[in-house]
């Protein structure tokens, strides 16, 4: 029977060994739209546009803030609506219980370990140096408009909305319209310079490569609309080492919901995913999805990475022994489950056609 389309996975075909039956959405409540860059897409509407000008202006504050939520707090997941009317709840153990590898995949990953595990980059400062562009962006319109711009800046102006960060962080104004302004001004020229000047970070190239040449699937999560993602991914020369992509087209709302639809497009359970992440809310969503969570240093420090299970300062460090190695202690880690015989021990199995030859 075919794979029905899951709302809010996209238009992915799940294959064996486990498929995502009929209409799924995912179970939460929601905060806000997925954020979308796609100025390059064409759009050119004003804070003052009118409706669909407003809900351009919106995705476009979005693409340089990174104020998402983690997300996957108390059992978050997805619904199945099956055709007979009922529904069944899949949060993060269910789906890890349901798509375990069976049959010849698992006879494969017996001799092929590394195949068994799956990848998902983040784009924001792991695939590109998306910091040095917002930074960029934020000095260029200060420079137009003759706005000063201090020496020392805060984090804090990259993680909150750029409206907020006009009035909280940089002082610039207390008129919310004009806020409104400055900020559609920094998310154009982000966009513009993340279209002429991203560049993949060090390092990543040669990993993916790596990645590619073991047969380790990688995905791809940003929160960027496709279209702008394809064109990103075409003009680096990264658009080959991608099996999936998710994207703000899939309408997820927080970063945990991204990462378990990453994981069910790779095909693999999500305690059997890695996340390489520079942000410490992402490594917090990982966490909460089973997953492992790879840190790379440079928009934060090491102390505030300190939670992820590995920490480096570019993928050239890497091996893909250190990705079997994340997964050697699964079974014996804190709160793991562990079966335990209760009442009677079982019977110890003898061997009743063994023979032995007489001196």
């Amino acid at each position: 029977m075919p794979a029905p389309a899951a709302a809010g996975v996209g238009k992915t075909q799940l294959g064996a060994p486990w498929r995502l039956p009929a209409n799924c959405r995912l179970a939460t409540v929601p905060q806000r739209r997925a954020v979308t860059t796609a100025a390059a897409a064409g759009w050119e509407a004003s804070p003052s546009g009118g409706g669909g000008g407003e809900r351009r202006q919106r995705n476009l504050f979005n693409a340089v803030s990174s104020a998402d939520r983690a997300g996957s707090e108390y059992g978050e997941g997805f619904f199945q609506f099956r055709l007979s009317g009922e529904h069944t709840h899949l949060d993060v153990d269910t789906l890890n219980e349901q798509m375990q590898i069976q049959g010849k995949q698992r006879i494969r990953h017996s001799m092929r370990p590394d195949e068994a595990f799956g990848l998902i980059f983040n784009w924001d400062n792991v695939v590109a140096d998306t910091r040095d562009l917002q930074r960029q962006a934020w000095r260029r319109v200060a420079q137009q408009e003759e706005l000063p711009f201090p020496a020392i800046e805060r984090p804090q102006l990259y993680d909150m909305r750029p409206e907020r960060a006009v009035t909280d962080v940089l002082m610039w104004t207390r008129e919310w319209k004009r806020a409104q302004e400055l900020a559609w001004l920094v998310a154009t020229e982000y966009a513009t310079l993340l279209l002429e000047v991203a560049q993949p970070r060090d390092g990543v190239v040669d990993w993916l490569q790596l990645m590619s040449k073991t047969r380790v699937p990688c995905a791809l999560v940003t929160s960027m609309d496709r279209h702008t993602t394809s064109e990103l991914l075409e003009k680096l020369g990264l658009r080959n080492y991608f099996s999936c992509t998710v994207t703000a087209d899939d309408d997820m709302e927080t970063m945990s919901q991204r990462y378990l639809s990453a994981a069910i497009k790779l095909e693999r359970p999500p305690n059997h995913c890695v996340v390489f992440s520079a942000c410490p809310t992402s490594i917090t969503a990982a966490h909460n999805c089973t997953m492992r969570a790879v840190a790379l240093l440079g928009t934060h420090k090491a102390f505030d990475l300190k939670n992820a299970d590995l920490t480096c300062a570019n993928m050239r460090e890497l091996t893909v022994y250190n990705i079997r190695r994340l997964f050697a202690n699964r079974g014996n880690e804190h709160m793991d489950l562990r079966t335990k015989n209760i009442g009677k021990q079982p019977p110890k199995r003898r061997l009743t056609n063994a023979t032995f030859d007489e001196p």
